[in-house]
């Protein structure tokens, strides 16, 4: 016999027994089903991220190698003449690191450095970090110290100072004279480490007649020292030449004969009274 319906709303007839059903969930709300759309999508984004890499996070270097240094064309160093020279290579080397996609260890940096020493420089490397321990680790920092003691001692340095200190201009052009001013500038420290004091120890060594010329002068840096410097010494240098160009002519660039006077006095003779003497002038003997 079949259940009656009759005050369920629903229509479900609830059956006694163990065969009676259950009325189905409520369909889910709009809030629910935008938020597992938005998590569909932000997992789909995620993967389209790492197809687009590669899918190498996981597998991604942890620290740069040789290869990644290397591309980034770090120079080659040898024996130079002037000790500031090392300086500027180990400042060269430095900006390489930084240009790395993945940071480089303190110790990976002083190998990578060591591989590009040539000549006698490599020979002295080998021979530091052959008397070092054998589990000893060189850093970066070790390396830095190790190569700017060798490289740039400090009685180099102090020589370059006094050469500084006595320079001048001397026989050397303003350009001349800027040039070698400005390379033992590099080895001066607080003498020259503001444009005024590079002005003012720039004037002193000029030629008297620069002085002359721009003692009046009040020029705004160090590099309008040097052009005013050039444009004075132009100015003499045509004054010069204008000079010799209208200076007259002599007939012969022969020195001028220089005459003597003498006494033409005539042999004594036995036969003719004596005559007095004549004065002539006459050439110097050869």
């Amino acid at each position: 016999m079949v259940g009656s319906t009759r005050g369920n709303p629903d229509g479900f007839g609830h059956a006694s027994g163990s065969g009676s059903q259950q009325p189905p969930p409520p369909p889910p709300g709009f809030a629910e089903v935008l938020a597992t759309q938005t998590e569909l999508l932000r997992h789909l984004v995620q993967g389209q991220q790492q197809q687009q890499r590669g899918g190498h996070n996981v597998h991604q270097p942890q620290a740069a190698s040789y290869s990644d240094f290397l591309g980034t064309q770090p120079p080659l160093f040898n024996r130079t003449e002037e000790p500031l020279d090392a300086d500027a290579w180990l400042c060269t080397i430095e900006s390489k690191f930084s240009l790395l996609q993945v940071p480089c260890s303190e110790a990976s940096k002083a190998r990578f450095d060591a591989q590009q020493l040539r000549g006698s420089v490599r020979l002295w490397w080998d021979n530091y970090h052959g008397m070092l321990p054998t589990d000893h680790v060189v850093t970066w920092e070790e390396f830095n110290n190790a190569f700017r003691s060798h490289h740039i001692p400090e009685g180099l340095m102090e020589r370059k100072l006094n050469e500084f200190l006595a320079l001048t201009q001397g026989t050397r052009n303003v350009l001349q004279y800027a040039q070698a001013f400005n390379n033992l500038c590099q080895y001066i420290g607080h003498h020259a480490d503001t444009d005024a004091k590079k002005r003012d120890r720039f004037r002193r060594g000029l030629s008297s007649k620069l002085k002359e010329r721009l003692n009046l002068a009040r020029p705004n840096s160090y590099n309008e020292l040097v052009n005013m410097s050039i444009t004075q010494e132009d100015c003499i240098l045509a004054h010069r030449a204008e000079k010799k160009r209208k200076a007259p002519a002599g007939p012969s660039s022969a020195p001028a004969q220089k005459y003597r006077i003498v006494q033409n006095v005539p042999p004594p003779s036995a036969q003719k009274a004596p005559q007095q003497g004549r004065w002539v002038i006459r050439p110097p003997q050869q």
